[in-house]
C-alpha cells in the first residue's frame, strides 16, 4: 500500500498526492461497462485524479480538490450491499448518468455522507479511497472506505461481520458513507480486507473492526469479530500497512515488519503448516531496516527495499511473485527476490488480485494473473516473470490498484 509520509518520519520512496490523468485496462466492467469485453493495453483519460482504487467490478477516483466518484456494474438491485455509497439503486433505470442503476454504471459523484450522529451532510474533501473486496467477483457483498482530508473516516456497504465499524450488530449494511467515530486523532491510510477493515492513525496506530476469525485485525483466538475500533496494542509508529484477502502486513517505522491472519499459501513469508496467524508476530526478512513499503495482494506478499530490489513470499501459481516460476513458497524457501532489471520505487496491486505491478521511473512492470488483459499488454495468459506493461511511450505513474480482473492507475506521459 502507498502512503504519503508524514514529514517527521523516515524518508521513503511513496509520493505526494498530485492530480493527474487516469488510465483503464482489464474487465470493462469495472468502470460500468458492458460484460464479458476488455480494455487491453492501458487508455488515458484525461482528468485531475490524486487517487485511484479498483475494487471487484467497480472502480472509485478522487479528483483534484476532494471531489470522490465510483462507477461499476452492479449484477442485481437484490444482492447489492451498498459498497459504491450512492444510496439506494433505482430499480427502474437502466444506463441512466445520472442515477445509480442495476447493471451498468458511469462514474457518480459522492455528493453527501452520513456524519457520527447520522445526519445528512454534504461530502467533505476526500484524499484516499480504498475499493470493496468482493468474491466471487460478481458479489454485491462489499464494503469500501474513504478518508476525508481532515482526517475523518467514512464507511459504506456489507456489515455482516461489523466491518463498518459502526459499533452496530444491527446494521446488515449502509448504502452510504457513514463517517466512524472512536478512533483517536486523524487516520492517515486504511486497508479493506474480506469482510474486515484496518485505519492507521496519524500517530502510528492501527485499528481494526470486521472478522477476527483468522486473526485479521490481530485480536487473538478468543475474538470471533468486533463491530467497533479496536487498536492492535502490539503495533506502534506503523508507518505502511496492506490487506490480502484475510491477512494483513504492517511496516514499523524503525524497519520491523509484522504480520496477523491466515497464513496458507505462506503469505506471511513463514511456515505454519496452511494455519493461520492469529496474533501479531514480526516477520524476519533479512535487512528489513532498508524495506520503504509493503504490499499484499489475495494470498501473496511483497517488500520494497531501499535499493530498488522487490522480495515476495505466499501463493504463486499464477506467477504473482514475479520470480520466473509458478510454485509457491515454502519451508525451504520463503521468500523469493522477484525477478527485475528496472530500480523499482513504487508497488501496486490489490486485495483480490492475483496481478502486481512495479512501478519505475518510466515504465511499469508487471506479473500474474492475465485471463482479462489485468497486465496491460496485448495479449492473454499468466506471466511468472514481470514484463513491461503496455503503455504509449514513458510514463511516470503515481499509484496502481488492480481486482481481480481490471487496474487502474494515475499519473502522466513524459515523451509522447
Amino acid at each position: 500500500t502507498l502512503i504519503t509520509p508524514d514529514p517527521t518520519y523516515s524518508p521513503t520512496f511513496q509520493p505526494t498526492l498530485i492530480a493527474e490523468n487516469w488510465y483503464y485496462w482489464g474487465a470493462e466492467e469495472g468502470r460500468g461497462n458492458t460484460l464479458a469485453q476488455n480494455q487491453q493495453v492501458p487508455q488515458e483519460i484525461e482528468g485531475e485524479i490524486q487517487d485511484v482504487s479498483a475494487g471487484s467490478r467497480h472502480t472509485f477516483l478522487i479528483e483534484k480538490g476532494g471531489l470522490a466518484t465510483a462507477a461499476g456494474f452492479v449484477e442485481s438491485a437484490f444482492g447489492y450491499r451498498g459498497h459504491l455509497g450512492l444510496g439506494q439503486i433505482d430499480e427502474k433505470c437502466k444506463n441512466d448518468k445520472n442515477k445509480l442503476c442495476e447493471g451498468e454504471n458511469d462514474p457518480l459523484t459522492i455528493e453527501t455522507v452520513r456524519d457520527a450522529s447520522g445526519k445528512e451532510v454534504d461530502a467533505p474533501p476526500f484524499k484516499r479511497v480504498y475499493a470493496g473486496v468482493g468474491i466471487p467477483a460478481d458479489s454485491g457483498e462489499m464494503h469500501s472506505v474513504l478518508i476525508a482530508q481532515n482526517g475523518k473516516v467514512y464507511i459504506t456497504g456489507n456489515n455482516n461481520k461489523g466491518q463498518l465499524c459502526l459499533g452496530d450488530d444491527k446494521i446488515e449494511y449502509v448504502d452510504e458513507f457513514h463517517e466512524v467515530s472512536g478512533i483517536p486523532g486523524r487516520a492517515r491510510a486504511a486497508a479493506v480486507g474480506d469482510e474486515f477493515t484496518l485505519i492507521l492513525t496519524e500517530d502510528g496506530e492501527v485499528w481494526g473492526c470486521g472478522s477476527n476469525e483468522v486473526g485479521q485485525i490481530g485480536q487473538g483466538d478468543n475474538t470471533d469479530y468486533s463491530n467497533k475500533p479496536v487498536r492492535i496494542k502490539e503495533l506502534t509508529n506503523i508507518i505502511d500497512l496492506s490487506t490480502g484477502l484475510s491477512f494483513a502486513i504492517f511496516l514499523e517505522e524503525k524497519g520491523r515488519v509484522w504480520g496477523t491472519g491466515s497464513n496458507l499459501y505462506g503469505q506471511q513469508c513463514g511456515f505454519t503448516a496452511g494455519e493461520p496467524m492469529t496474533n501479531v508476530h514480526e516477520i524476519d526478512i533479512k535487512g528489513a531496516d532498508k524495506i520503504t513499503q509493503v504490499e499484499t495482494n489475495r494470498e501473496s506478499s511483497y517488500f520494497l527495499f531501499g535499493d530498488g530490489e522487490v522480495r515476495s513470499c505466499g501463493r504463486n501459481d499464477e506467477g504473482q511473485l514475479g520470480n520466473g516460476d509458478y510454485a509457491n513458497t515454502s519451508e525451504i524457501n520463503p521468500i523469493v527476490k522477484v525477478a527485475l532489471n528496472e530500480r523499482i520505487i513504487r508497488i501496486g496491486s490489490g486485495p483480490t488480485s492475483q496481478s502486481v505491478f512495479f512501478i519505475g521511473e518510466d515504465s511499469v512492470w508487471a506479473s500474474g494473473l492475465n485471463d482479462r488483459f489485468q497486465l496491460g499488454m496485448d495479449d492473454i495468459g499468466s506471466r511468472g516473470t514481470p514484463v513491461k506493461v503496455d503503455f504509449q511511450c514513458d510514463v511516470e505513474i503515481e499509484y496502481v490498484s488492480s481486482s481481480d480482473s481490471h487496474t487502474v492507475a494515475n499519473g502522466r506521459y513524459l515523451n509522447c
